[in-house]
C-alpha cells in the first residue's frame, strides 16, 4: 500500500420533500478552485432530460427489499401498475416530513427520559 494516498472529500446531500440530489468536492481541488463541485449527471427523467436531482421516491419489492430510487422507481412502479403486477410492492413518495416528525418525537422522548433520570439523581 505504499502508493495509497488519502483524499479528503466533502459531500452534501439534499434530501428534499419532492426532489433529492447530492454534490461533492475533493479538498485538493477545492483549495485550487472552491467552485469545482461535482454533481450527479446520470439521472434522467425517462424522456432523456438529464437532471441534477431525482424525485424523492423509493420502491421496495414484496419482500421489503430495496429495489430502486428516483426516476427508476417511478418508471418501474408505473410499469408494474400498468401490467397489474404492483400488488405487494411498496412505493413511497413525499415521505421526508414523516421521517422528520418521527425523529423530532424521538429526540423529545429522549430529552424527557434524560430529564427524569437527572431529576431522580438530584432529588
Amino acid at each position: 500500500m505504499s502508493g495509497y494516498k488519502t483524499k479528503l472529500i466533502v459531500a452534501a446531500i439534499d434530501f428534499g420533500t419532492t426532489y433529492s440530489g447530492y454534490a461533492h468536492s475533493l479538498k485538493v481541488e477545492y483549495q485550487k478552485d472552491p467552485l469545482k463541485i461535482y454533481t450527479n449527471q446520470d439521472w434522467t427523467d425517462g424522456s432523456g432530460l438529464i437532471t441534477l436531482k431525482a424525485p424523492t421516491v423509493v420502491l421496495f419489492d414484496p419482500k421489503g427489499n430495496f429495489n430502486s430510487f428516483g426516476y427508476e422507481a417511478e418508471t418501474k412502479y408505473a410499469k408494474l401498475s400498468e401490467d397489474g403486477n404492483h400488488h405487494g410492492w411498496k412505493y413511497f413518495r413525499r415521505f421526508k416530513m414523516i421521517l422528520h416528525e418521527r425523529v423530532v418525537r424521538f429526540i423529545a422522548l429522549v430529552q424527557i427520559i434524560m430529564c427524569k433520570i437527572v431529576h431522580k439523581k438530584h432529588f
